[in-house]
């Protein structure tokens, strides 16, 4: 009878770590089963709770091109052909769940761009004074010599642009260059439509939240062939100097949607447009009637995923049925310590034995407080076994506690590990002292990550134990 009832009481006792540990696990699917999720069930993606995937998973890289255009001042009067250039593209992302991620995306080129030198004031006039009102001509006729309104919609280099000499060859004269009351402006453009074409050489990236739209809104799929994700966040744009433009960075905006469509589960393809907002400086002139510069793009690429690319539910067991077994546990506990031996044989002869070193009597408190996958957060069934500690300490004052923390070993990292399991014990310790009353002297507390794994079980080791001094 006692045999049966202690291998009960072991049998239970070895369930309820891993039930108090209230494990966060996944079914493994069996191929063909079912399209997505769990055996026979579909899931909200967003009403969901999703395990945490490692942080090596869920990454995509992707690599394309495509088309873009600058918006600027005047640059809708060109035509839309001269207008469009080539855009390289490179993004590097990763979800952190089954909703939502994050990217970096790097872009640049040549934009072309136009202006009919009617209005507006060019960058270039105030950056040093090499290139001071084009210093090269300055006292040619035509042009400013002093500082002043003068500076406005006059560029310094036209002249690599246009042959701006008359037949006679005099050169930069009054039939070039107008006046405005204090403003310059150029003749052919204002007064003719003539334009000239701008090359604004640049470099972007760009920081991005995005979001997939059909799981937010719909079922978990992984195999769902075609998904939209809109995006948003900042930018960083640098246009290098180049025919008169000078070297100029600026914060931007940058959104756009990607449309994406699954060729395996490695492979995909992203159609992507998108559009950025920067400073009117970008293209090198600032005033007239914009104040901001724009881009928009239209690329495709091909898209390659590193890592775990799916997602698993997160299933706790519920604490009715924890709490259930850990009576029953009590139970038989009780049980077999009220249980009696009428027949037991004497016991054998002493027997003196000299040990050779001292033996140290380490002793453990039987219920360790388990966590959460990757969480430091003390969970409700997790109290009971933190007052039953504080009893045991009140009723032995002449104890003291050291309450160590851990950490399993296939999650994460060994240095993430080490502060995990460090605020694990610190959250137990807390409790002890703050809401038990225990006096702080009488505990100390210790944390090992993944260094050492008290259990057998994996899921097992994310634990707190207490150790009886």
């Amino acid at each position: 009878m006692n045999k049966k009832v202690l291998f009960l009481s072991l049998l239970f006792s070895c369930g309820i770590f891993s039930l108090s540990a209230q494990e966060e696990f996944s079914r493994d699917l069996i191929p063909d089963e079912v399209e997505y999720g769990q055996p026979n069930q579909t899931y909200n993606t967003y009403k969901t709770t999703w395990k945490k995937n490692a942080f090596k998973d869920n990454w995509t890289i992707s690599v394309g091109g495509g088309a873009q255009i600058l918006m600027g001042i005047d640059d809708n009067k060109g035509s839309f052909t001269d207008r469009v250039t080539f855009a390289p593209q490179i993004s590097i992302s990763k979800y952190f769940s089954p909703i939502w991620g994050l990217r970096l995306n790097f872009t640049g080129g040549s934009l072309h761009g136009f202006n009919d030198g009617s209005y507006g004031t060019y960058v270039k006039w105030n950056h040093g004074t090499k290139n001071y009102m084009g210093q090269s001509v300055v006292g040619t006729s035509g042009y400013p010599t002093t500082v002043g309104a003068g500076m406005l919609t006059w560029d310094p280099t036209w002249n690599s642009r246009w042959d701006l000499t008359t037949p006679s060859g005099v050169g930069y004269n009054q039939s070039i260059i107008g006046m405005d009351g204090d403003n310059y402006y150029w003749i052919p453009g204002r007064e003719n439509g003539a334009l000239y074409m701008d090359h604004v050489r640049y470099f972007q990236f760009n920081v991005d939240f995005m979001f997939d739209l059909f799981n937010l809104f719909g079922n978990y799929n992984p195999k769902r062939f075609f998904e939209l994700t809109p995006f948003g966040g900042v930018g960083f744009y640098n246009s290098f100097s180049h025919m008169g433009n000078d070297n100029i960075m600026l914060v931007g905006a940058h959104a756009g949607l990607i449309g994406k469509f699954r060729l395996s589960e490695k492979f995909a393809l992203h159609a992507e447009v998108s559009g950025s907002v920067v400073g009117d400086s970008f293209d090198g002139q600032t005033g007239d009637n914009q104040s901001m510069d724009g881009i928009a793009q239209a690329t495709l690429s091909v898209a390659y995923k590193f890592g775990k690319t799916s997602w698993d539910v997160a299933a706790p067991m519920d604490a009715k049925l924890i709490n259930k077994l850990n009576n029953d546990i009590n139970i038989l506990r009780e049980s077999l310590a009220n249980q009696k031996c009428p027949t037991c044989p004497p016991p054998p002869p002493p027997v003196e034995v000299r040990p050779t070193a001292p033996v140290q009597d380490i002793k453990f408190l039987p219920d360790p407080v388990f966590f959460r996958i990757d969480k430091s957060v003390i969970d409700q069934s997790e109290w009971m076994k933190i007052d039953k500690a504080a009893n045991y300490l009140n009723q032995h004052p002449e104890v003291n506690v050291v309450v160590t923390g851990y950490a399993d070993k296939k999650t994460a990292y060994p240095e993430y590990n080490m502060k995990l399991s460090e605020r694990r014990a610190k959250a137990v310790s807390k409790a002890l002292i703050e809401r038990y009353g225990i006096n702080p002297a009488r505990v100390s507390i210790n944390w090992s990550g993944d260094r050492i794994q008290p259990f057998t079980v994996n899921e097992w080791n994310r634990v707190v134990i207490f150790v009886i001094e």
